[in-house]
């Protein structure tokens, strides 16, 4: 028998701390605060219900756990979504080691400058305008962040992995949009009504395709809950 089934007044308490919790979270949270516990009404430490008033008020601990573990309810909420639950079950894929991330960036943004505005001494292949620096630096910088933000994703508990990845796209919609108008219409940056409206129109898309149940969420994955 565990310790906890064989002291009622420990067994309560946990029960009443892991409640909101699903089964994994909340094995981790008992074996957690158990030890404590043990720890501290050890021989010659404080008694159980001293050591029990130690941890704090169960609904005290219990609230301070909520921004450390989804709960059964935010587990279900994100389960509703097709693609959270392919996320959850499979989890979120590594985009393969660092050198061959940065290499496909330097092959792409070189094809894509060629293509675009061309390299000094080699014209371009489709676009018309100038060779510029501007060009290749915009979209290193755009690869760089959206890799960098994978990256981080990646760090991440399973569960918060999956509602932050399942926000990636979405939410850096607007951040693409705004490099590629600058790398591929440098004149919308002289007509700020239509640069606004390109800008407006792609917040409102990822506003209107957001996937609600992982934006609700999105501080407490940031902080790591499990």
């Amino acid at each position: 028998m565990t310790v906890d089934a064989l002291n009622p007044d420990l067994a309560a308490y946990l029960d009443e701390v892991t409640a909101p919790f699903p089964e994994d979270s909340a094995a981790r949270i008992r074996a957690d605060l158990t030890g404590h516990v043990l720890d501290a009404a050890a021989p010659g430490g404080v008694g159980m219900q001293e050591a029990l008033a130690a941890l704090g008020p169960a609904a005290e601990v219990r609230a301070a756990l909520d921004g450390q573990f989804f709960t059964r309810a935010d587990v279900a909420w994100l389960e509703r979504d097709g693609q959270m639950r392919r996320l959850l079950t499979d989890g979120v894929k590594a985009s393969g080691p660092l050198w061959r991330t940065a290499l496909g960036m330097i092959c792409g943004v070189g094809l894509l400058t060629w293509l675009i505005c061309g390299w000094p001494g080699i014209p371009a292949l489709i676009g018309s305008r100038s060779f510029t620096w501007a060009v290749p630096a915009l979209l290193l910088l755009e690869l760089v962040l959206l890799e960098s933000v994978r990256r981080l994703i990646l760090r991440q508990p399973a569960r918060s992995a999956a509602v932050l990845h399942r926000m990636y796209g979405t939410l850096l919609a607007p951040l693409g949009i705004a490099v590629n108008l600058l790398v591929f219409v440098p004149a919308v940056v002289a007509e700020p009504g239509l640069l606004a409206a390109a800008l407006g129109g792609a917040l409102l898309w990822a506003y209107q395709t957001r996937p609600r149940e992982a934006l609700a969420l999105a501080g407490k994955a940031w902080r790591g809950a499990r």
